[in-house]
């Protein structure tokens, strides 16, 4: 497929090159006959060998790879985008430092010019497939951009958590309490709960001091109670009203039950209230997180593709 072209190449060769001595001297260039594209351990591979090869081969392996470039074109195209040549040539300064790590890591210290000779990789097919790499994932961009959620309707909030369950396996998970203890834990918590928003609301204690050294979820309170923006349907019904209900930013519920414990929530900021630089920003990163799943783009162009006919024509000789 395009979007793997150059690493396919260089693993499926990295193994033959490994076996030789790491070196950083270049390698020699030796002068073969015009009618050799290539010598291995001193057998030669004739332009003839290669065009029966082609001729067997080459459509099925290839016509796949050049459709994609059409469709990723066409996809382009209709979005409206384009890599502009200083980006290329950035990403494709960085796509040939990769190429040469690549070498590197599978024990052969070359310089990319040293790769051109010995793999027949060039730098016009690295740029080819940067480009098409770009193209397709802005493409990507411009289709999900509409459906990815902005910050209005959202909220950033920060919590304070007092468990009365576990909240990972440990030995008191394997051992529930009884109807009793848990009552009582319950009671406590509660207890602790409310003394707590007593002193935060009296300016004793600060939010997020509390949160760090005393929320049992460890994950947020070690970031002053805060939790990542949020929609309608992220929390537990409790926590949900509880949070929606909060009007203004600095805002704090009154202790809320729920199926973790005692919870205290302060409203930090409402997506709509945020600044046209904000949502911008949240709205690149949602869309980031979607791009960069691994073969997000890849599968999208496959769906794209999906349902094209191809075929054959098995008379096409394309050498003579």
């Amino acid at each position: 497929m395009i979007l793997n072209l150059t690493v396919a190449l260089l693993v499926g060769m990295a193994p033959v090159q490994a076996a030789k001595k790491p070196s950083v001297k270049p390698a020699k260039v030796v002068a073969m006959p015009s009618n050799v594209v290539a010598r291995y351990n001193g057998v030669d591979i004739t332009i003839g060998a290669l065009k029966a090869q082609l001729n067997a081969t080459m459509a099925r392996k290839v016509v796949p790879d050049l459709i994609q470039q059409i469709v990723i074109e066409k996809l382009a195209k209709t979005a409206g985008v384009t890599v502009a040549p200083a980006e290329l040539a950035a990403k494709v300064k960085e796509e040939k430092a990769k190429i040469v790590g690549q070498m590197a890591q599978n024990g052969a210290m070359m310089e990319f010019s040293q790769i051109t000779r010995e793999f027949g990789l060039t730098e016009a097919e690295v740029t080819q497939t940067v480009r098409l790499n770009l193209l397709a994932r802005k493409a990507f961009e411009k289709s999900i951009a509409k459906d990815v959620r902005g910050l209005d309707g959202q909220l950033k909030l920060a919590h304070i958590l007092l468990a009365t369950v576990p909240l990972a396996p440990s030995a008191e998970a394997q051992q529930p309490l009884t109807p009793e203890l848990q009552k009582k834990r319950e009671e406590d918590q509660k207890v602790r709960i409310d003394q707590m928003l007593v002193d935060i609301n009296a300016g004793k204690l600060k939010f997020e001091d509390a949160a760090k050294q005393f929320s049992d979820d460890k994950g947020s309170g070690a970031q002053g109670g805060d939790l990542p923006w949020a929609s309608k349907g992220t929390f537990v019904p409790e926590f949900e009203t509880a949070a929606f209900a909060l009007q203004k930013p600095g805002d704090i519920s009154a202790p809320i039950k729920s199926q973790f414990g005692w919870h205290i929530i302060k409203l930090v900021q409402k997506g709509v209230n945020a600044s046209p630089a904000e949502k911008a920003k949240f709205k690149k990163e949602q869309i980031d997180l979607r791009v960069n799943q691994p073969n997000a783009v890849q599968q999208w162009l496959g769906g794209m593709a999906r349902g094209a006919k191809i075929t054959f024509n098995t008379n096409t000789k394309l050498f003579k």
